[in-house]
């Protein structure tokens, strides 16, 4: 069965900048150790992490920016013989500002990059601000899609409520052919997530580092029924070990979806036509 892995971080020097083990940025230290990563994050080699996902039955995966080097490192990335292993996407900041933000986007797209990172949760901006509008306008007019963090997160000096799914019902109503992407399904907010997935059929829910057993009845009930075709499987590796996320999941699944979440329902949503 071929899967996509729809959140992954590659191993590379530039792409574990953060989380160097003796010094990470205060957003993801509590997750070192939460998540028992310091075996993963040691330095790999692209060829060495495409290695990996073969043996562990990765099909593709989806690599995010976070900054401008973040972006021309995953460009390289794309460029080289394992280019075709990977979906990118862009990441910009707002302290860009509006406009370089906006060029960025238009050099990356123009490069094959096919959506925009969105990380309130590190920024201190909530998902709805005025400053991310003019990004979300251009992602819909050119079909790019919108990976928002919209989950319970572990950065103690930011508010849990930037990244709140009530917030992508108020951008979905803004920009209702915009495809957007709520990060871990908006974990730690009950069941809000579904129901603006529910509501808008241009929302998808990308289960990345969670574990189906610690999940609501509602949300598997979700995943295998009303939402089943907008659900994705990922593992925010190195946070989760490509292996032990399919595993996790494979059993929590309905035979006839599994398919759906592993691979069929990420190149819908990256590929198929906004509802």
């Amino acid at each position: 069965m071929k899967v996509i892995d729809f959140r992954v971080r590659l191993r590379t020097s530039q792409m574990l900048k953060p989380w160097d083990i003796n010094n990470p940025a205060p957003h993801f230290k509590q997750y070192i150790d939460l998540y028992h990563m310091k075996p993963r994050l040691a330095e790999q080699s692209v060829e060495a992490f495409v290695d990996n996902m073969n043996d562990q039955g990765i099909s593709k995966a989806v690599v995010c920016g976070g900054t401008i080097e973040d972006n021309e490192h995953l460009l390289e990335v794309k460029n080289s013989q394992f280019g075709e292993k990977f979906f990118y996407i862009a990441g910009i900041h707002p302290n860009y500002g509006i406009r370089k933000n906006l060029t960025i986007l238009d050099k990356y797209r123009e490069n094959g990059f096919l959506g925009v990172n969105i990380s309130p949760y590190i920024w201190g901006v909530k998902a709805n601000s005025k400053v991310l509008y003019p990004i979300y306008a251009y992602c819909e007019k050119n079909g790019m899609i919108a990976i928002v963090h919209g989950s319970l997160h572990y950065n103690r000096f930011q508010s849990m409520w930037v990244g709140d799914p009530k917030y992508m019902d108020e951008i979905c109503m803004d920009f209702p052919e915009l495809k957007l992407v709520i990060s871990h399904a908006g974990n730690g907010f009950g069941v809000l997530g579904l129901a603006v997935a529910q509501k808008h059929p241009n929302i998808y829910l990308e289960f990345s580092a969670l574990w189906p057993k610690y999940l609501p009845e509602a949300t598997l009930t979700a995943v295998n029924s009303y939402l089943k075709n907008r659900c994705l499987f990922g593992t925010d590796y190195p946070l989760v070990d490509f292996s032990h996320g399919q595993n996790a999941w494979f059993d929590a699944l309905k035979p006839e979806n599994r398919k759906l979440f592993f691979y069929e329902n990420a190149i819908n949503c990256f590929f198929g036509d906004p509802i």
